[in-house]
């Protein structure tokens, strides 16, 4: 085994590839060293949840608050108004809600979808009960959505009950009653 000691290594003239190793190698940092730009890096990630119920008007499709900031080392969430402001990048973007109108409720229909810059994704998710009444509804959607650095994003939730309070339930840690995640896809 031999030792390479240099500071720079540059290709011998213009600008090109340099190649290290080859097919089957694998490329190892030694203990405490880091690498910078290649690699990639998956932040922002991002995880909110309710830990309370979220009231809702019956048939109007509700922006979901989401209370309880689980993991949002960058910052890209608003807890006051449910916004969050992804960096440039390409996310997986995902979304559960348990919806319903309370005890002794009667949901007819429910939805979830992303709002991607004020518009429909076309991961909207909906339930229609008919005449089959539920007491609530537990809706999961996913999305890969690319983000400019300036464009938000919202999670919404539609309920349509017969009886009841239209709401998003709560719930405590680590059972909340909505849920939101993104993660920053390498490419």
């Amino acid at each position: 085994m031999s030792t390479l000691k240099v500071d720079t290594i540059l290709k011998r003239t213009g600008t090109g590839t340099i190649t290290l190793g080859q097919s089957g190698d694998t490329i190892a940092l030694g203990s405490g060293a880091s690498q910078t730009g290649f690699g990639g890096d998956n932040k922002p990630i991002l995880s909110v949840g309710l830990s309370s119920p979220q009231s809702m008007s019956d048939n109007t499709w509700t922006t979901i608050v989401f209370n309880t900031e689980i993991l949002d080392a960058n910052g890209i969430y608003n807890n006051s108004t449910g916004v969050a402001t992804p960096t440039a990048g390409t996310y997986l973007m995902m979304f559960a809600a348990n919806v319903g109108g309370g005890g002794g409720s009667t949901l007819k229909n429910a939805g979830v979808k992303f709002l991607v810059g004020g518009s429909v994704t076309t991961a909207e998710q909906t339930m229609n009960e008919a005449d089959n009444f539920a007491a609530y509804g537990n809706l999961v959607t996913s999305y890969i959505q690319a983000f400019d650095g300036s464009t938000t994003v919202v999670c919404q939730a539609y309920n349509d009950v017969s009886s009841g309070t239209p709401s998003v339930y709560g719930g405590s840690s680590p059972r909340f009653g909505a849920t939101f995640q993104m993660v920053k896809l390498i490419s």
